[in-house]
Order: structure tokens, then C-alpha cells, then sequence
């Protein structure tokens, strides 16, 4: 059980955690907060924006550019012709290396599983906050606080539980002890189980776009991946134009996989400006992480997103950030590397990379070009 700390001992070095930061606010927990401000016209200033970081799109801001967002249409993928298998191979490349984001259909996650997943998520944040905190367990279990920025906060709520190479799902669910507790676990690692299968066939399939071995990616995630599952809650915000669920940032992952419900929150940013993905029922978002694109020596881009907030519904997603065994060596094959792609990154491991993104705890794109470049000073980022 997690009060002896025996999983903490397996599972904390394996995935590279690096030490909870101390707050840098006091605030209240957002589910209390939100509630307290039903009314309200104003929120503290904690969590007020700078006015340039303000989203200027809302949650709902859909317009005919959203439909130039790629799907992807997983249905032919076993069954099809080996034209309409090329042809998704084709199209998974063109959206990793011009959005670092598409969405996927017909993915074979049953419909029914996300709703119930979601619909235990939605129970476990409507509890009181004092029995939420229960699950909180150091950089993992829940979080309603967010104060580790020096003068902002997110306005969100978290659930996290690493769910590789050493699951500890059921040690953060044990601690609150309700009565769909068990249903919650089963859930949860049916819904793991999931994405850890979605992730092989697209890596699969990405290192078939870019013309490598079909398990040149994979290889690295089939055993002992490193996997971190998170549920996002957003509460109603009195001001959503002033405030953002989470920050504008990358993924430093290699890849993330979202669920989120129909209510929009949801914003990429492509050719300076941003775009809101249109919740789909039957789609699953995919995002391009940092390590992916160093990893192809920039073929890749990773994504740089947000989460925008409304004042009426709360809104919940359901992400899967999967990256390889802790000790994988990364290294862009030197097949991608040409007169018009020269090499840009080092080898690294995601065990020397992430405690690096963890203690610096950047916002924006500048993750992976900060640390894995060849041209970056080592004295930098001290």
C-alpha cells in the first residue's frame, strides 16, 4: 500500500520523477473555489492572466478553419487494401510533421469505457475537497491547488496515477475508500490497457511514414514503458476570457493520447494562431510530444496547446502520456538526417530528460530545444 511507500521505492526512479516544487501561492482548492464564485463577477488574481496570455478564442470558438484539423480513420487499417493502409500511413505522417496533432477514429477503445471512466472521474471531483486531498500522494494522486508558477494558477482540478512500468493505480484509489472504488480501478486499467495497444500501432505506423523499420519507435514502448495517465477537471470559471485550465505548453513526452467530453477546452497553436478542436464522441486526440520530435530529428513537431475554460459547464479530459523504457536511448536515425535536416539533437534518455523539464517547469515550445540540442550550453539551464 502507498503509506509504507513500498511502490514509491519501485515506481518513483523508474519513470524519473523529480521532487514535488513547493507552492509559490496560497489558494484555495478550485472545486471549493469555483463553487464559492458561482456567483461572482471577479476571481483572485492569482489566477488572472497577463493580458497577452489571455485566450482571444473560447471554448465553443469553432469556425470553418476547425475543419482543417486532421481525422484520421483507423476502420481499413487491418482490413484494407494495402492502398487504404498506405493511405493512413501517408496521412498519420502529414499531421505529425505539419500539426503535431491529429485526431483518430475508429480506434477500437469501446465508446462505452470512456463514458464510464468519465462518468467515476465526475463522482470522484463532485466529492468534498477534504476527502479528495485524501488521494493526493507527492507529484502523483490528486491535485486541486496548482501554486507552483511564482504569480498564476491553473484552474483545474488533476487526478494522476503512473501507470508504467509499475501501475499504482490502485494504491491512490485505495485511499479514499468509497463504495465504487473497485469499479474505478477496473476501469482505470482496462482504459490503460487500451492505450497502451493504440500507442504501439501508431508509433507503428509514424516510423512507416518516415520510411524506418515498422518498429523503430515501438520497440522501445513494448515492454517497461513509461506512462503517466491524468484526469483533468475544470470547474465553471466566473471569468474564462481572464483565466486558462492549463497553461499554453508542449508535451515533453513522446506521445499523449486525450479523451475529452463534448464540452470544448481544447486549443493547438499552428502559424500564430490558435485553433479549437471540436470535441468529437467516437475520436481520440493525438499530440505529438518533445521526445518524438527530437527523436526524428525534427521531421516531427510537437504541439503546443491550452486548455480554455467556460463559465457554465464543467469540462473533463482523460489523458495518456506514453514514452519509453527509462533508459531507451534516443537517437534521430541518420537516415533523417540530410543537407535539408541536418542532425539537431543529441542522444538522450527520458530518464536525463524529463527530471530537467520537471525542475524547470517551462511554458510554451522551448522544452526539447533548450536541453537536447547540440548547440545548447550545458551552463544554461543550471
Amino acid at each position: 500500500m502507498i503509506e509504507n511507500n513500498s511502490w514509491r521505492e519501485n515506481t518513483m526512479p523508474a519513470i524519473a520523477v523529480a521532487p514535488k516544487p513547493k507552492r509559490t501561492l496560497h489558494v484555495e482548492n478550485i472545486g471549493n473555489l469555483s463553487v464559492a464564485l458561482k456567483d461572482a463577477a471577479t476571481i483572485p488574481d492569482a489566477y488572472l492572466q497577463p493580458e497577452g496570455l489571455r485566450p482571444d478564442v473560447p471554448y465553443d470558438g469553432f469556425s470553418k478553419e476547425t475543419e482543417l484539423l486532421p481525422v484520421l480513420d483507423l476502420h481499413n487499417l487491418s482490413t484494407g487494401t494495402a492502398d487504404e493502409r498506405q493511405r493512413i500511413v501517408n496521412d498519420i505522417g502529414y499531421a505529425c510533421k505539419e500539426w503535431g496533432f491529429l485526431q483518430i477514429i475508429n480506434h477500437g477503445v469501446p465508446l462505452r469505457l470512456i463514458e464510464k471512466l468519465r462518468e467515476l472521474a465526475i463522482i470522484f471531483f463532485n466529492l468534498p475537497a477534504a476527502e479528495k486531498e485524501k488521494a493526493s500522494a507527492g507529484q502523483v494522486g490528486y491535485e486541486g491547488r496548482h501554486a507552483y508558477m511564482p504569480e498564476r494558477v491553473h484552474w483545474v482540478e488533476t487526478l494522476t496515477f503512473v501507470s508504467g512500468p509499475v501501475s499504482n493505480v490502485e494504491d491512490i484509489l485505495r485511499l479514499t475508500c468509497l463504495d465504487y472504488t473497485e469499479e474505478f480501478i477496473r476501469s482505470v486499467n482496462d482504459y490503460i490497457h487500451e492505450m497502451q495497444k493504440i500507442v504501439l500501432v501508431l508509433l507503428k505506423l509514424m516510423a512507416e511514414s518516415l520510411d524506418l523499420e515498422k518498429t523503430f519507435f515501438a520497440q522501445h514502448f513494448e515492454k517497461n514503458s513509461t506512462s503517466v495517465t491524468r484526469f483533468n477537471y475544470y470547474p465553471p470559471c466566473p471569468q474564462p476570457s481572464m483565466a486558462l485550465g492549463l497553461f499554453s505548453h508542449v508535451d515533453s513526452n513522446s506521445v499523449t493520447i486525450l479523451n475529452q467530453d463534448e464540452i470544448g477546452g481544447l486549443q493547438i497553436f499552428k502559424d500564430g494562431k490558435w485553433f479549437s478542436v471540436k470535441p468529437s464522441e467516437d475520436a481520440l486526440v493525438i499530440n505529438v510530444g518533445d521526445c518524438l520530435q527530437a527523436w526524428t530529428n525534427g521531421h516531427f513537431k510537437s504541439v503546443e496547446h491550452r486548455a480554455v475554460l467556460n463559465s457554465v459547464k464543467p469540462r473533463i479530459s482523460i489523458a495518456f502520456f506514453s514514452s519509453p523504457h527509462v533508459h531507451a536511448v534516443m537517437a534521430p536515425p541518420m537516415k533523417l538526417v540530410d543537407d535539408n535536416h541536418p542532425l539537431l539533437y543529441r542522444p538522450f534518455t527520458w530518464a536525463e530528460y524529463f527530471p530537467r523539464m520537471q525542475k524547470k517547469r517551462m511554458e510554451g515550445k522551448v522544452g526539447i530545444d533548450t536541453f537536447m540540442r547540440l548547440d545548447h550550453k550545458e551552463d544554461e539551464d543550471s
